[in-house]
């Protein structure tokens, strides 16, 4: 039964270093995406999207030209109203160059959308008005995997999550400690050269002795 604890160590050890390892990939992939301009990582904050994307999940959104946005893309936007939250919705209409002429603020190097979301009962009460040359268009979504996003952003949610990581990092860490060979007390003592014995026979002694020559 000895040797059971020890594989249940080492079975602890590979499985944390393995999920260390993962959350690192996957801290820098998302962190080089981010940092490139290549995508986006948005969490679905509601359910005007369901049922193609309900809350909690995760929007992959790349940058798309302006000029390129038609009806039925969906993109990613913030709200032009006092809540200037970040808004995922899909483009109903877009204004061409006559109608967008009669708005205010037109200009022709604006982007005028009407948008909407798939689960709502109605379009958005505004007209979307984007200066941008790109838009943020949704490529993938990944069901539920918004919600570690959305639970870190209660307070409480977030200390458990950080609490947890620092316990997962500090029995990974002592698992490595208490692994390691213990070191023994004992010192290398020098070389000293072999003592040799050489036969004598003194005299009178017929039957000879032995003494013990130290010299080199």
């Amino acid at each position: 039964m000895s040797g059971v604890p020890a594989l249940a160590g080492q079975f602890l050890n590979r499985l944390t270093g393995v999920l260390l390892g993962l959350a690192a990939v996957i801290a820098v992939t998302l962190f080089v995406l981010t940092a490139t301009g290549t995508a986006r990582f948005v969490p679905v904050l509601s359910n005007s999207m369901a049922p193609d994307m309900p809350k909690g999940s995760l929007a992959i959104v790349t940058p798309t030209p302006a000029a390129a946005v038609e009806a039925g893309d969906v993109i990613v936007f913030t709200a032009p109203d006092e809540s200037r939250r970040p808004v995922i919705h899909r483009v109903t209409h877009r204004y061409g160059p006559e109608a967008a002429a009669t708005i205010d603020d037109w200009s022709p190097d604006k982007l005028f959308l009407r948008t909407a979301g798939d689960n709502n009962p109605g379009p958005d009460p505004w007209i979307l008005v984007l200066d941008e040359t790109s838009v943020w268009e949704q490529h993938t979504v990944i069901p539920y995997a918004g919600w570690p996003v959305l639970s870190l952003s209660e307070p409480t949610t977030r200390m458990i999550a950080f609490g947890a990581g620092g316990a997962l990092i500090a029995t990974w860490a002592m698992i490595h400690i208490w692994r390691r060979p213990t070191p023994t007390s004992e010192t290398p003592t020098p070389d000293t050269p072999p003592v040799e014995t050489t036969p004598h026979p003194a005299a009178g002694d017929t039957t000879g002795r032995t003494t013990t020559d130290t010299r080199p």
